[in-house]
């Protein structure tokens, strides 16, 4: 399901697209797992198209949608059904649901070239989205089947990482405080590893720093 809608931005057309997905169907509210916006230029025909994911956030009106419509890209602004529920976020389902904006691109747009843009949480998931496209090893978690269609995924043309960072494992991690000495006590620290003693920094020296990172 699309229809087109008004922008805000001269010279840009904003389309609603809303599509099932291979593993979720519309839901019986109306809404569609799948929903985004396309983006192009009035009166263009774009023969490049840019799809956005990201693993929770709404990424349908996107900051570079419009720039990027008003230079004869299309752009779609592209959700999964996880939109705002990353705590059900399945990695296999995420993938077919980006795979629905994909062929969509290709098959209705006539789009020739598909870019995909990993920005900031998106970065990991459209990497892991186009790796398992050109290389299929995404596996489920034990005891669970993989999503249909994860193995038939159409793979993009290109990606572009912008502000992009290696995965919420890995982020989360990093940003763990070290001086915290209770998890059920964030309040409670060891004042030997607070950033925010002035008699440990900044500047940091090396030997703080390999202390607050063990």
């Amino acid at each position: 399901m699309s229809r087109t809608i008004a922008t805000q931005t001269p010279g840009v057309t904003r389309e609603f697209v809303g599509l099932d997905s291979t593993t979720a169907r519309r839901a019986g509210s109306g809404g569609h797992p799948c929903q985004g916006l396309y983006h192009r230029g009035m009166g263009r025909k774009p023969k490049v198209g840019m799809i956005a994911t990201h693993y929770q956030i709404d990424f349908s009106e996107h900051y570079l949608a419009d720039y990027m419509a008003t230079r004869g890209i299309g752009f779609l602004g592209w959700n999964t059904r996880f939109r705002g529920f990353e705590s059900s976020f399945l990695l296999d389902h995420a993938l077919v649901d980006i795979g629905v904006g994909v062929r969509w691109l290709r098959e209705v747009q006539g789009i020739e070239t598909v870019i995909l843009l990993g920005n900031s949480g998106g970065g990991s998931l459209m990497a892991a989205y186009q790796a398992n496209a050109v290389d299929r090893h995404v596996t489920p978690l034990e005891g669970m089947r993989p999503a249909a269609g994860l193995d038939d995924l159409p793979a993009a043309d290109g990606y572009v990482a912008s502000a992009a960072h290696p995965g919420r494992p890995d982020v989360l991690t990093a940003w763990m405080d070290a001086a915290v000495v209770d998890e059920n006590d964030a309040v409670t620290t060891n004042s030997d590893l607070d950033l925010f003693n002035e008699r440990n920094g900044p500047p940091y020296d090396a030997e703080f720093v390999a202390r607050y990172r063990a």
